[in-house]
């Protein structure tokens, strides 16, 4: 079994318009939830792709505190 990556460092985060809810901020976090089963993100560290994918579940929440974001459980490959 693959090892799934759950917290990573970026330079950018991309997620389409309409697949998430947020942000919303509480102190130095920020949250996002996903609308829809097949809400995508794409996350890059200098010029390489880092993770590009769909949560395979709405309501999945993502947490961003500074340039480090926290994945929960349920990212698929991109649809």
């Amino acid at each position: 079994m693959a090892e799934k990556l759950r917290i990573i460092a970026f330079d950018t985060v991309q997620i389409e318009d309409g697949d998430w809810d947020g942000p919303h901020q509480n102190e130095d976090v920020m949250t996002y939830k996903s609308k829809n089963p097949t809400a995508s993100i794409k996350i890059t560290r200098g010029a390489a792709t880092v993770l590009d994918g769909d949560f395979t579940k709405a309501g999945a929440q993502i947490r961003i505190v500074g340039n480090v974001i926290h994945l929960p459980e349920g990212l698929g490959p991109e649809v």
